[in-house]
């Protein structure tokens, strides 16, 4: 999943550079680091998103899916992030917060499967296999019901 990341540039040597994620923010978590150089920034950031992002799993309040970002051209017209002078998106991969594979048997209609197998074939940069188009598909229905 991509992150919004905004960045405070240090004022001199001395300081570190101060990194927010907006986006796993609320009145019980902040996801905020810091990074002594440039280079540090996307390593500490990662960090901090992983370890935001299992504790947010872990209460039970929330789960992966319902996870968004509005983008960092949101949060930069925020007064609550005028401090961050630059922003950038990092890609955190989320997939170990989804519980290990457990394989299911499950009976569908062959017409179902065909056009199932059809919408992945045509859509391959979107779904891997037919599994992944019915997790997606679950989630979905999940998280909007």
């Amino acid at each position: 999943m991509f992150f919004s990341v905004g960045v405070e540039t240090p004022e001199d040597g001395n300081t570190a550079w101060g990194l927010i994620v907006p986006a796993l923010c609320n009145d019980e978590y902040g996801c905020v680091s810091a990074a002594d150089d440039p280079r540090g920034i996307a390593p500490a950031v990662r960090e901090a998103i992983l370890m935001t992002i299992e504790e947010m799993v872990q209460s039970g309040k929330y789960c992966r899916e319902t996870l968004t970002d509005e983008g960092y051209l949101a949060y930069a017209a925020q007064d609550e992030y005028r401090d961050y002078d630059s922003w950038f998106m990092i890609d955190v991969d989320l997939n170990e917060f989804e519980g290990r594979q457990q394989r299911i048997n499950v009976a569908l209609p062959d017409t179902l499967i065909k056009r199932i197998d059809n919408r992945v074939k045509e859509s391959p940069d979107r779904y891997r296999d037919r599994s992944h188009f019915l997790a997606l598909a679950a989630r979905h229905e999940l998280v909007n019901s």
